[in-house]
């Protein structure tokens, strides 16, 4: 077997302060020294399943075809939760049975999934805090040089894969009206829902509309406009964000901090 060149990207809570996220890339590229490795994100919130989750939905179409994602959100490591490995249409996704993979795994469509939990292809002594080191990232890296997938899990049921469950916005076209969800707060603390760009075309909203946004501190005004550079500064703006998804913004401040809002909070739109 030849080393060859495949993208892997990794996802996880780990932070810059410890070795971890070093430690990972040591290890694949032990395996494999040609791997090409990307570090899509290690700012996840701590133990944030769901926010690992979007993080990887959003981000994955703009890799190329094949690229093996590792994420590794994992509060439940050494429990009895599984190690996956899940093929989609486009992509090899690695990580816990959590939840973290469900939401690229719905979008795109699954091929096969395995159990790795107990793989030849770990390393020989696997800790019982640090799966990314001992089964996720040598796994990820025999991959990357071509090990058939069916010689590194064993296959199982792709209905028995945990997910995160983010519902489906509502709406009122009579009071022009959207009912959706805090789904991801930015570093900005841009605060994006998931209410995508179809439901505003259902409500008439139109640049420079103001909407009311109401959530549980209260309700709020905010200019439906193209990008929050359009508003005063420290005013509030609503716009399409680049994922594709309905957002408020401070602009130049923390709309997080002045909705008071956390990701699975409810939060509506009205068109004024």
């Amino acid at each position: 077997m030849i080393s060859v060149k495949r993208l892997i990207a990794l996802i996880t809570d780990f932070g810059y302060k410890d070795p971890y996220i070093g430690v990972m890339k040591g290890v694949i590229k032990s395996i494999n020294p040609d791997a090409e490795i990307v570090d899509l994100t290690h700012g996840i919130t701590r133990h944030s399943i769901l926010e690992a989750a979007v993080n990887l939905l959003v981000s994955a179409k703009y890799f190329p075809q094949g690229t093996i994602f590792v994420v590794v959100v994992d509060p439940g490591v050494g429990s009895e939760r599984r190690a996956l490995l899940v093929e989609t249409n486009n992509y090899v996704l690695i990580g816990p049975d959590n939840g973290c993979l469900s939401l690229l795994m719905e979008k795109d469509g699954v091929k096969r999934a395995f159990d790795i939990s107990s793989s030849r292809y770990r390393l020989a002594n696997v800790s019982g805090t640090f799966h990314g080191r001992d089964v996720f990232a040598p796994i990820a890296s025999w991959v990357s040089r071509g090990v058939p997938l069916e010689d590194i899990g064993v296959r199982i049921d792709v209905g028995s894969i945990a997910r995160v469950r983010v519902e489906k916005p509502k709406y009122d076209l009579g009071e022009k009206t959207i009912m959706g969800r805090v789904l991801y707060i930015d570093l900005y603390g841009n605060v994006m829902t998931n209410v995508e760009a179809n439901y505003i075309n259902l409500v008439k909203a139109e640049y420079g509309s103001r909407l009311n946004v109401t959530v549980d501190s209260g309700e709020h005004q905010c200019i439906y406009e193209k990008s929050f550079s359009r508003v005063l500064r420290g005013e509030l703006a609503c716009y399409i964000n680049s994922w594709g998804f309905l957002e408020v913004a401070v602009n130049m401040g923390d709309a997080s901090q002045f909705l008071g809002v956390k990701p699975g909070d409810k939060i509506s739109f009205k068109v004024i």
